[in-house]
């Protein structure tokens, strides 16, 4: 019997986080399920203790990789660590397939593949990137290099230094690869939230991408992860392309603008930017209509009067002390 300690890092999932606790306890092979609240302004660590889980509370929000770490140093020395996302709900039974592999002496990190998610998502560049630098560096063709979702041998884990933030998983595969690991994925069931095709969506992408970035350079050199995510654009801009012109077969997008352009089209708004577009926007008569110009000419006439009269005095005072020294 492998054992297992679950890990579940948990930022505002007092929604989830206990039906993930409950299925994660039904997996035989998972002795412990650690949740880790990472600084969440809700009943996270309420619901998590609910469920039967061990809950570590941190301050503050300190990113992903804090909050495994945390998990980590919690959890004693475990056979095999379980890293599983806090929103998987009762989907995170199937946790138990991760683990098999490993269990068999198979593999030493096993990385779960989801089940293709129907719906509005993000343009792919950032899983393009991680994926191009993983097979630069290591050979490997993963399918889901973001996955949050794995199972890793507890000496590899323990021997690693982390990546911060959301860099972690990418971090994880170049480093157990580094020390000749042996990486596989496992097809799993899970279902999780997909984060929406909006600003809110964009701007949590763009920070995984940034400290996935990060972790690259860190790793590799800013050379190579400069040139992993130029063509990973590239090839991201030509695949729209021959998507859209298969889709229209009259039209032609003429260049990676137009698809830039294409895609923000398709964003939606937030209700603040509704409200924005909402709002009517005065003209410029209205707007000087507005203005209270009679003030502003008063205070003007008062400041040049009095601003002659000043002149005046110091004319008059030169002319006294000419005539007086005279």
């Amino acid at each position: 019997m492998t054992h297992a300690v679950a890990i579940v890092p948990a930022f505002n999932r007092a929604d989830t986080v206990g039906a993930t606790v409950t299925a994660l306890r039904t997996v035989p092979d998972v002795l412990d399920v650690v949740v880790v609240d990472d600084g969440s302004r809700d009943r996270t660590a309420a619901a998590a203790a609910a469920a039967g889980a061990r809950v570590i509370e941190l301050a503050r929000n300190r990113g992903k990789a804090a909050a495994v770490t945390a998990g980590i140093a919690a959890s004693g020395a475990p056979d095999v660590y379980l890293l599983i996302d806090a929103d998987l709900g009762g989907s995170a039974a199937l946790a138990a397939d991760l683990l098999q592999p490993i269990a068999l002496g198979e593999a030493d990190m096993t990385i779960a593949v989801f089940d293709a998610v129907e719906g509005p998502g993000g343009f792919g560049l950032v899983k393009a990137f991680a994926a191009r630098v993983l097979r630069s560096e290591t050979g490997l063709e993963l399918a889901e290099p973001l996955s949050g979702q794995r199972a890793v041998r507890g000496p590899l884990m323990r021997s690693l230094r982390l990546a911060p933030g959301f860099g972690l998983e990418v971090g994880l595969t170049l480093d157990a690869a580094d020390r000749g690991a042996r990486i596989s994925e496992v097809e799993i069931g899970f279902s999780h939230r997909q984060t929406g095709r909006d600003l809110r969506g964009f701007a949590h992408r763009a920070r995984i991408g940034r400290h996935v970035y990060l972790a690259a350079v860190a790793r590799t050199g800013w050379p190579k992860a400069v040139y992993c995510l130029a063509a990973s654009l590239l090839s991201r801009l030509r695949m729209d392309a021959r998507s859209a012109s298969s889709e229209r077969p009259g039209r032609r997008l003429r260049s990676g603008r137009d698809m830039l352009r294409r895609r923000l089209r398709s964003l939606r708004p937030t209700r603040s930017m509704q409200r924005l577009r909402a709002a009517k926007v005065p003209s410029v008569r209205d707007a000087a209509s507005r203005l209270p110009l009679a003030r502003w000419r008063h205070r003007g006439s008062e400041l040049g009067a009095r601003s002659l009269r000043r002149i005046r005095e110091l004319l008059v005072a030169r002319r006294r002390r000419s005539s007086g020294g005279s």
